[in-house]
């Protein structure tokens, strides 16, 4: 469960989303909408150690000693591409705008 300090004004944004799932599906929307929710925070923590610690670090193996990405950038990205596809599963339970506006003529002159 997440706690309302957490939560980014972005995500208050897609939480009011939310109530326009069709109820059978909320279940999924939550689950999703949750691990957005701790992604993002995630996200905000690693890109802050990347700020204060630099997009490289030393990384030392035996004798060897080398720069490389630094761990928490990695993280960043494999994250960051995930999150984009949470979002997306999540805009995709949505109702398609167009079905609600768009009337089927036949079934509109069969109705009459």
């Amino acid at each position: 469960m997440t706690t309302s300090k957490n939560i980014s004004t972005d995500m208050k944004k897609v939480k009011r989303l939310l109530k326009e799932i069709p109820e059978d599906r909320q279940p999924i929307a939550q689950g999703l909408y949750n691990e957005l929710v701790f992604m993002q925070n995630t996200m905000s923590t690693l890109k802050q150690r990347v700020e204060d610690e630099g997009a490289v670090s030393m990384f030392k193996q035996g004798k060897q000693e080398f720069l490389r990405e630094h761990p928490a950038l990695t993280a960043y990205n494999k994250t960051i591409q995930r999150y984009g596809q949470i979002y997306k599963q999540l805009l995709d339970l949505l109702p398609k705008s167009d079905e609600k506006q768009q009337t089927d003529p036949l079934m509109d002159f069969i109705k009459e």
